[in-house]
């Protein structure tokens, strides 16, 4: 995994790990990174990202926890062969969750509706 896929926004209210989880949650998601791929150390994901390893820990944990990722003693964490599951209404809850909070940012930004859609639709092509 090259890291420029990831990216924070130092201005958001969102935390870093939050940022981190929802961003690599997406990139699984969406296979740009497949099931077996090794992620990134702890350590060497906090020094590419200036963020304390601590953050990194905690959103490899949640991911962990949710299935998109497991750890493997001495190999580290690797993406799972299968996404976790959701029933029909958590996943629509949680896509209206992730678009709501996207809209946020988005806004406070200032970026107009043109320009959020450009992005979207820029970000979801192969």
């Amino acid at each position: 995994m090259s890291t420029p896929l990831l990216i924070l926004d130092q201005s958001s209210p969102v935390p870093p790990y939050e940022q981190i989880r929802t961003r690599l949650r997406i990139l699984i998601a969406t296979g740009q990174l497949r099931p077996g791929v090794l992620l990134p150390s702890v350590r060497q994901l906090a020094r590419d990202l200036n963020v304390a390893p601590n953050t990194i820990a905690r959103a490899y944990s949640e991911l962990e926890h949710d299935g998109w990722v497991i750890t493997a003693a001495r190999r580290g964490v690797i993406v799972a062969e299968h996404s976790p599951e959701l029933s029909e209404q958590e996943r629509r809850e949680r896509l209206a969750q992730a678009i709501s909070e996207l809209l946020v940012t988005a806004h406070q930004l200032g970026a107009s509706h043109e320009e959020i859609m450009a992005e979207f639709y820029r970000q979801t092509q192969p």
